[in-house]
């Protein structure tokens, strides 16, 4: 059989826990079915489709369906006729049928099938923080066509169980971690004069792929340290030549399976300055005080407290002080005290992954570094995924 790179297989045990937690979820909700979406991409070259993906571990390239019953198989359902014999070598799910064009007809179809004209059904969308469902001409038509059934939103209920990451989970989020290190290495060994901004994000792509992972995103960028203009790094990338003097601020997740890793760096191409020696002795500080702070039973408190030198030297954070991530951004998602981002209450736990990214930046946007890892939350505190050096990466020959 041929090696699909980018869709490496769960054991069938892993799955089959999967499913059991799954339906235990959907038993405490007094759920008959769930009908789980999937569509678009995250970021990059990951196909995304985190919810479907969860459940059987099929992307398809625009969007699909799977119907899942609390009791019995379940269906997938995708939209490309010609993709079937590749999901049957990669799917989870062994019922694979062909939805097309009006793919939710063909679930209307699968759910009468499976007996549930009358029975409370779940729809798993594809992210509740951002209230993204379904879409709803199809929401419209398989709720309509099923006038004796309930429908439910519960997006969140699949969000939730993967919040949690098992053995094998961990197990690819760090080879994706790894991954994630070997592409960052790539772009840092590739900064030379001429070299433009577009280029290192190719150095990140391509040492990805060349790995067997997929690019979950990049975001990079670069300004003159002495009169700088970016505190946020591009998500699309420029033109622009690296030059003596350049600060390069940079996060990007490359991932194995749909798990990433996600390293944030700063590259001081020359002697850092002054201001920027301090933003990065502040981000490093606040990076180690709330990395400290993750460990089962701590809270938001513990880690507002440990983002407090931010604060101090009246700076703040474009980006989140961290946020949960798996197959894509989880809660929780955390800014700082007068930051655009919530602080939410919440409660760490053992097998939570957790990216610490402090971040530190001017109040008005023109300057800031990148510094943070991917972590997990173990018994004993919090443990880097990543192998990559925290000290500042300088580029004295250029």
């Amino acid at each position: 059989m041929v090696n699909r790179v980018h869709f490496p297989s769960f054991s069938d045990e892993e799955y089959q826990s999967r499913w059991q937690r799954i339906r235990d979820a959907m038993e405490a909700r007094d759920l008959d079915c769930l009908v789980v979406y999937g569509a678009y991409c995250s970021f990059g070259s990951d196909p995304g489709e985190v919810n479907l993906r969860y459940v059987s571990n099929f992307v398809d390239q625009f969007q699909a369906y799977c119907v899942f019953p609390k009791k019995g198989e379940g269906t997938l359902i995708t939209s490309f006729n010609g993709h079937i014999a590749t999901a049957k070598e990669i799917s989870a799910i062994q019922d694979i049928q062909f939805g097309g064009l009006k793919l939710d007809e063909k679930v209307v179809e699968i759910l009468r099938e499976k007996g549930m004209e009358k029975s409370k059904i779940g729809i798993v969308g594809v992210n509740s923080a951002r209230r993204v469902s379904i879409p709803h001409e199809q929401y419209e038509r398989i709720t309509s066509s099923l006038p004796g059934a309930e429908f439910e939103i519960t997006t969140d209920l699949i969000e939730n169980l993967r919040l949690l990451k098992s053995a094998e989970e961990i197990e690819f989020l760090r080879r994706g971690a790894e991954i994630t290190d070997q592409s960052l290495d790539a772009y840092v060994k590739a900064i030379k004069r001429g070299v433009r901004n577009v280029d290192l994000y190719d150095q990140v792509l391509m040492s990805t792929h060349r790995a067997g992972g997929t690019l979950c995103f990049t975001l990079l960028g670069s300004t003159p340290m002495e009169n700088p203009s970016m505190a946020f790094p591009d998500a699309y990338m420029s033109d622009r030549p690296i030059q003596k003097g350049d600060v390069i601020i940079s996060e990007h997740s490359s991932g194995y399976g749909g798990y990433s890793g996600q390293i944030l760096r700063t590259v001081f191409v020359g002697k850092p300055t002054k201001h920027y020696e301090k933003l990065f002795e502040i981000g490093l500080d606040v990076y180690q005080r709330v990395r400290s702070t993750l460990k089962p039973g701590s809270t938001e408190k513990e880690v507002q407290e440990g983002a407090q030198p931010i604060l101090d030297a009246e700076l703040t954070v474009k980006a989140p002080l961290l946020h949960g991530w798996g197959n894509f951004i989880e809660p929780p998602i955390m800014g700082v005290k007068g930051s655009v981002h919530p602080i939410q209450s919440y409660t760490f736990q053992k097998g939570h992954t957790i990216v610490v990214e402090p971040n530190p930046s001017t109040p008005d946007g023109m300057s800031g570094i990148f510094l943070g890892d991917l972590c997990l939350v173990t018994e004993k505190g919090s443990e880097s995924l990543h192998s990559y050096p925290l000290d500042p990466i300088v580029i004295d020959s250029f």
